[in-house]
């Protein structure tokens, strides 16, 4: 059963003024810890892309979800990493594991695709559970 779907899309340049303008503190504003390891090893144009993509999925995965963004579940609670074959996989914080348990999902499952086609990057996000 699809519990719920988030879609996001984001301007690449907005982002790139905002790393500019902001720099290490819009990232620790948005990423993970982990995220941040990997974002510090791509060159400039790849580090923006990066950010962009993870922007718009965390932004769908809190959508899909059902709550967005708020106190209980920030941007760098959730991470999104990458398998050994590129696949994006999603990691949420406690909180969103509650909050999930909470609606009665006891099993659920959260894919997600990113892409980033210049000057956009879109995310979709899909909650599929058993109840």
């Amino acid at each position: 059963m699809i519990y719920g779907i988030g879609t996001d899309i984001i301007h690449i340049p907005r982002i790139e003024q905002l790393i500019n303008k902001y720099s290490t503190k819009f990232i620790n504003r948005i990423l993970g810890k982990n995220e941040i390891t990997i974002y510090q090893s791509l060159s400039i144009k790849q580090q923006t892309n990066f950010v962009a993509k993870r922007f718009a999925g965390k932004e769908s995965v809190a959508k899909a979800i059902g709550t967005g963004i708020t106190s209980s579940l920030l941007l760098p609670d959730i991470e999104i990493l990458n398998n050994n074959l590129g696949k994006p996989i999603v990691y949420i914080p406690n909180a969103a594991k509650i909050l999930l348990n909470n609606k009665k999902l006891t099993e659920y499952k959260i894919d997600i695709s990113l892409s980033d086609d210049h000057p956009l990057a879109i995310a979709f996000t899909v909650i599929s559970a058993s109840t």
